[in-house]
């Protein structure tokens, strides 16, 4: 059902990378959210109404919570999907993310809201009526949810979709929910007290965990996390493939949203290389990453000195006393300039995030190659890797 679904709405549903093909999936997942978890609230609320069940209840305003989310879900990939603009030149695929963010928000308010009607239930319990029809349709609403899990899970995986893989976390939650509103029908009534609200008191925990979650997921694309190492490993090999390119560094891979990644490197190549060769090199390999990755490309072309026997012994040198410090730390950008009563040894030194005085770090090298011979000096620029 679900693969007839996304052929009979989306037109050329393999070709994701396409902004639009993304807001038809996003639009299609929104528009059944909004209709399953519609028709749940409605059917959940009659039947708590009519049971007494304070579970149910809440049980059923979780699911009009969760079509608000599909909503924001909906506005989150109309949004997204806007060319960009003169003051968004990226475009705004963030929107998505943002768009999970309100999916998370809303569903630790669900969560709150049924904490605070549980601790009412267990000052004041008073016991459920639950007839055997309601657990029917308690079975076919679980049954619904799971539908929904594994249809949103499928766009979402298909698509790199936050939002939508938070909303199949939210519709894992309602199975569990309703799982256990299910299972308190079924024993309350053999119990000699009343466990209604403490039941919905645990699932209310466990829905703002849930919500939590999903925040702290989403929260991460949003500040910047370092991309994803099979990304950057690809990346690094695409590059590598092409003759003529002996080393790459200070990759940069800037997420803009789904779909909208904007790539930035520096790429060596031989310093006695014909430098209009090396200039159409890297303008093929920034075509080929654009191509592949469906990412805006900047490359910056780094001439390295590998014939100087001199050079070489003196990087190597260098990256020895380096190794000895920490193996962590990696040196690139080497230059050696050759004066009559010293020489300059200028390169960048990236350190791990752990280190905080990077300055004491400089000087710590600066003596070990001063300490190899009294001519040497080192200029050094500290940094820390982007990947």
């Amino acid at each position: 059902m679900n693969e007839w679904l996304i052929r009979r709405f989306v037109k050329d549903p393999e070709n994701v990378a396409d902004s639009g093909v993304r807001y038809t999936y996003g639009k299609l997942a929104g528009v059944a959210g909004i209709a399953a978890n519609g028709v749940l609230f409605f059917l959940k609320l009659i039947l708590g109404l009519l049971s007494g069940s304070l579970a149910i209840v809440a049980d059923a305003f979780n699911n009009l919570s969760d079509a608000g989310s599909s909503v924001v879900t909906l506005v989150g990939f109309k949004l997204s999907s806007s060319p960009p603009d003169a003051r968004h030149p990226f475009g705004h695929g963030r929107m998505e993310y943002l768009s999970a963010l309100g999916v998370a928000a809303l569903i630790m308010v669900a969560g709150f809201e049924l904490a605070k009607a549980s601790v009412e239930k267990i000052q004041d319990p008073t016991p459920a009526d639950i007839s055997p029809l309601m657990l029917v349709l308690l079975v076919a609403a679980i049954g619904v949810k799971l539908w929904m899990m594994v249809f949103y899970k499928r766009i979402a995986k298909r698509i790199d979709s936050e939002s939508l893989h938070a909303s199949a976390a939210d519709s894992r939650n309602d199975v569990i929910c309703t799982s256990v509103v299910l299972l308190t029908a079924v024993v309350s009534p053999l119990l000699p007290f009343a466990i209604d609200g403490y039941i919905s008191a645990a699932v209310a925990l466990f829905v703002m965990w849930s919500g939590f979650s999903v925040m702290r997921d989403t929260v991460s694309p949003l500040l910047g996390q370092a991309p994803d190492a099979d990304l950057v490993d690809s990346i690094k090999k695409t590059v590598m493939s092409h003759e003529g390119i002996v080393g790459i560094h200070d990759l940069m891979v800037h997420n803009y949203g789904p779909g909208r990644l904007v790539l930035s490197l520096h790429a060596e190549v031989p310093c006695d290389a014909d430098l209009m060769s090396s200039h159409d090199l890297i303008d093929r390999i920034e075509r080929e990453l654009q191509e592949k990755y469906h990412a805006l490309t900047c490359i910056h072309m780094d001439p390295v000195d590998f014939d100087n026997p001199e050079v070489v012994k003196l990087r190597e040198m260098t990256a020895l006393l380096v190794a000895e410090m920490d193996e962590g730390m990696t040196i690139h950008d080497f230059r050696a300039v050759f004066g009559p009563s010293h020489t300059n040894l200028i390169f960048d030194l990236v350190v791990p995030f752990s280190y905080k005085e990077v300055d004491s770090i400089a000087e710590k090298l600066q003596q070990r190659i001063h300490a190899q011979d009294e001519r040497l000096f080192a200029v050094i620029t500290v940094e820390h890797t982007y990947i």
